[in-house]
C-alpha cells in the first residue's frame, strides 16, 4: 500500500500506498516512530492474509512461478494490499517479490530487524524503493508484487486527485507537516520538520479518511 520513492522522507502512494513502503520511508519510519496498527487478521475475498510465518496467503487462485505474469501486468494471483494494511504486513507479503527480485541479482537485504514486530529475516529494499533501477528484474518479478488497493490507484479511481488533495491536507492537519509532489505522486516531509512519533498512523488514517471519502 505504500511505496516510497528513494531517499528519506519521500513516499509514494504506490507498492510503486506505498507506501509498503518497506524498503520504502514505510521501513525508514518504523526505525525512527512507533510502529503501523495491523489489520484484523481476516481473511476477505480478494485479500491477502498473513500466517505467523510472514508468508501472503493469496484469496485467488495462485499462479505458477510468478516470473512471466508480469509481463503482460496481470494482476491474476498476486497479493492484494488494502488501505489499512500494516507495514509490517506490506513487507511479508511482499516477500516473494523482493526473493525474485534477489534471485535476478538486485540488491535486496534483510531488513525485518529494522521493522517495529518485524522477522528478522524479512527482505527488503536496504533504503529507498529502487525497482526503476532494474527495470528488466522488475518486468519478471511483477507477477509477485503486490496489487496497491484500487482507490489509490490514479488509473482505477477518477476523484484520485481530489482525494489526493484531501489526504495531503489531512496530515498538515493533524500535524504531519508534508509537501505534495506533481501529478498526486507522493509526498515529502516539509524541510526542517520533524516527524511526530505517530507519523506513520497519521499517514495511514488521512489515506483511508481521504481516499474512501
Amino acid at each position: 500500500m505504500r511505496t516510497v520513492m528513494s531517499g528519506a522522507g519521500s513516499r509514494s502512494l504506490s507498492l510503486s500506498c506505498e507506501k509498503l513502503h518497506l524498503v520504502s520511508v514505510a521501513v525508514m519510519a518504523v526505525m525512527l516512530l512507533a510502529g503501523c496498527s495491523g489489520s484484523d487478521g481476516n481473511e476477505k475475498p480478494g485479500v491477502d492474509s498473513v500466517d505467523a510465518s510472514g508468508t501472503a496467503e493469496k484469496a485467488e487462485s495462485r499462479s505458477g512461478n510468478g516470473a512471466d505474469e508480469g509481463a503482460g501486468g496481470s494482476e491474476s494471483g498476486r497479493p492484494r494490499l488494502r488501505m489499512d494494511t500494516s507495514a509490517v504486513e506490506e513487507v511479508r507479503m511482499s516477500q516473494g517479490y523482493f526473493q525474485c527480485l534477489k534471485d535476478q541479482g538486485v540488491d535486496v537485504r534483510k531488513i525485518g530487524s529494522k521493522l517495529e514486530g518485524g522477522d528478522p529475516e524479512l527482505l527488503g529494499w536496504p533504503g529507498g524503493n529502487g525497482a526503476d533501477d532494474y527495470p528488466e528484474a522488475e518486468k519478471k518479478c511483477l507477477g509477485k508484487k503486490p496489487v496497491r488497493p484500487p482507490e489509490t490507484d490514479p488509473e482505477r479511481n477518477p476523484n484520485y486527485m481530489s482525494n489526493y488533495a484531501d489526504y495531503i491536507d489531512c496530515m498538515n492537519g493533524k500535524g504531519l507537516k508534508v509537501d505534495p509532489l506533481p501529478n498526486g505522486e507522493g509526498w515529502n516531509f516539509k524541510a526542517g520538520t520533524t516527524p511526530p512519533r505517530n507519523a506513520d498512523q497519521i499517514e495511514q488514517e488521512c489515506m483511508i479518511e481521504a481516499f474512501r471519502g
